[in-house]
């Protein structure tokens, strides 16, 4: 009798590899060690994945739309993009971004990684962008502050020890106040 528990839904296998990826890295991503460490059988990955690399490209764009589109659609429901920035930080802080270190270390050794997190990057600094401008910033300006934001934030995240996703927040939007302030009185 097999004692393997029965197969996961495709969110799971999603949710479940992010907390693998996390816990062990990249390199022990094989589909023998997720079936193992999941509890498995092989035909559980291979009813919801053709291959491996569909199962990462399918992670990556999972990993997406959860903490780029999904976070950007909250932070969207607000008023003003100071109210937008801020409910940012918010759903950020209540999340577990912690794969995000782990995903960029784990593009140096796949690069068909890179071309996610490009689109990952891009979105997400238009967004920035795009709330800096409606805050009254030039587009070339807001742009730049997009990217030295969101640079900065991605930098925090990998100093030893590391510093709380709040603390990160913090301090990663205090070159954006500064530019503000100028234009805004009330930030």
């Amino acid at each position: 009798m097999n004692s393997k528990q029965p197969q996961y839904n495709k969110t799971q296998w999603l949710d479940n590899a992010l907390k693998h990826l996390i816990q062990f890295g990249p390199q022990q991503f094989k589909i023998a060690n997720l079936c193992n460490a999941f509890n498995v059988t092989k035909g559980s990955f291979y009813h919801h994945f053709k291959n491996r690399d569909d199962f990462v490209h399918t992670l990556m764009q999972y990993w997406y739309e959860q903490t780029t589109l999904n976070f950007i659609t909250q932070a969207n429901t607000q008023n003003n993009p100071l109210e937008k920035l801020n409910k940012l930080d918010q759903i950020i802080a209540n999340n577990n971004i912690e794969a995000e270190i782990h995903i960029r270390a784990w593009s140096l050794t796949e690069p068909f990684i890179t071309e996610h997190l490009e689109k990952i990057d891009t979105c997400r600094q238009t967004y920035l962008q795009s709330c800096y401008q409606e805050l009254g910033l030039d587009t070339e300006l807001a742009k730049n502050l997009a990217i030295i934001s969101y640079s900065q934030f991605l930098g925090l995240l990998h100093l030893k020890p590391p510093p709380t996703v709040n603390k990160c927040l913090e301090l990663s939007t205090l070159l954006a106040k500064s530019f503000l302030q100028d234009i805004h009185k009330d930030i």
